[in-house]
């Protein structure tokens, strides 16, 4: 079968979640793809119109998300699951998508079902 990045790239994001790595790296990235950082980074930025950063972070934050809104696990669980390096980091970055902090945000969805 010949190599096609889409569907490895697809496959490396949405089923292997290399993401929830915190440790991931674009050089990394690129290497499971089975491509070069170069390339990862211009399909990163050109394509999906985003940097490598914003890209993983993005992952991240909806895979936390989701489980704040269906499970009981502490915030600093649910940020070293979802591959972030620290609880500010994911509180920080989920005020700035959400306008909210992740307490907030769970009272308020939990409200709404």
């Amino acid at each position: 079968m010949a190599y096609n990045f889409q569907s490895r790239f697809d496959e490396c994001i949405y089923e292997e979640k290399v993401y929830l790595n915190p440790k991931l790296t674009l050089t990394e990235l690129a290497l499971f793809v089975g491509t070069n950082r170069t390339y990862m980074s211009n399909y990163i930025n050109r394509v999906l119109n985003t940097t490598f950063f914003e890209f993983i972070n993005s992952l991240r934050l909806n895979h936390a998300t989701e489980m704040l809104v269906s499970t009981n696990l502490t915030l600093e669980v649910i940020a070293e699951k979802s591959g972030f390096n620290s609880l500010s980091t994911f509180r920080r970055y989920f005020i700035h998508v959400h306008k909210c902090s992740p307490t907030v945000y769970k009272r308020e969805h939990r409200k709404n079902n």
